[in-house]
């Protein structure tokens, strides 16, 4: 095998990589600000003290996966509960019903649609990757399977270019 038949497959594949990590990591900051403007609005809609504030440090939580919701929301219930118990158990609510919200359907558009990868397959990506690996299979799972998904496209498109081809010179 000649050194370009090895590294023209080896340069692609590093492509793709760096390509969908560059992605992810987009859409992971993309999906972070959406989550903080939603915030902010739900809390000027219910009234809430520090909405500007608290949506910032939501906004920049969300960014520490897995843990950035629960250090975000524990930071506005904390400061809330200076003004008001009342105000920081509807803002908990609030924030409860938010996060459901973003993680069943913005985080599966949003970071699907970057990265390229169908929103089911982002949610099997999570569910099996961290069935798999705990919460490290969380982290990668979803950027992996895009690895996969993605060369997997371009075999099949190889593969439908040389059939088309293959057809072509017989008629």
């Amino acid at each position: 095998m000649s050194a370009h038949k090895f590294h023209a497959p080896v340069k692609s594949l590093l492509q793709t990589i760096i390509q969908v990590f560059e992605d992810y990591i987009a859409g992971q900051c993309k999906e972070a600000f959406i989550l903080g403007v939603l915030c902010f609005c739900g809390m000027t809609v219910l009234n809430l003290d520090y909405a500007g504030l608290i949506s910032v440090v939501i906004t920049f939580t969300a960014l520490v996966l897995i843990l950035g919701a629960y250090i975000g929301g524990a930071i506005g219930v904390l400061l809330l509960l200076f003004i008001s118990p009342g105000k920081a158990l509807l803002f908990l609510v609030f924030l409860i019903v938010l996060q459901q919200f973003e993680g069943n359907v913005i985080y599966l558009r949003v970071v699907g649609r970057k990265i390229g990868l169908p929103g089911i397959w982002v949610l099997v990506a999570i569910s099996v990757g961290s069935g798999i690996m705990g919460i490290w299979g969380m982290l990668i799972g979803v950027p992996l399977t895009t690895i996969l998904y993605q060369l997997i496209q371009k075999n099949v498109r190889k593969q439908e270019l040389r059939i088309s081809n293959s057809e072509n010179t017989k008629g």
